[in-house]
């Protein structure tokens, strides 16, 4: 491989070599942490909210858009006669997905939270199977071709 002069300002650089985000220690992999999937009566809805209480949890359906908004605030003051620390930590998640046409809107849907798990489950609307239409000849049609 011949040596080449490295040039910072060359885009063309970055499609030569395999592009390497930096990552987080302790996470292998960013993700959305929203599951969506249908069974034959369901639609579910599962929602990684780790941490997060159900009093902290906000769900709004609104014109088929669900919207899933979770937060928590968590904050430790000690105090010793020579030092004052002060830790706070908060996390919040704002999901929204679209639900399907045939969810019944009238019904509300079932939520449980486990495990840190916001499971949303939505009631389909029973679909009746196509009805099969027989077509049989017309007596006028079988006249005329005799």
């Amino acid at each position: 491989m011949p040596i080449v002069r490295w040039n910072p300002w060359s885009i063309s650089s970055l499609w030569e070599e395999d592009l390497v985000l930096p990552t987080i220690p302790g996470l292998s992999s960013l993700s959305s942490g929203l599951n969506l999937y249908e069974t034959d009566d369901l639609f579910v809805a599962e929602i990684a909210i780790p941490g997060i209480v159900e009093d902290n949890i906000d769900i709004n359906v609104d014109g088929g858009i669900v919207r899933v908004i979770a937060s928590k605030s968590q904050s430790n003051e000690e105090k010793t006669k020579q030092k004052n620390i002060m830790t706070s930590l908060s996390s919040s998640y704002n999901y929204s997905f679209k639900l399907p046409k045939d969810i019944m809107t009238d019904k509300e849907p079932e939520a449980s939270l486990e495990d840190g798990v916001l499971t949303l489950k939505f009631s389909k609307i029973a679909s009746h199977p196509p009805k099969k239409i027989k077509v049989v000849r017309s007596k006028k049609t079988a006249d005329s071709q005799k």
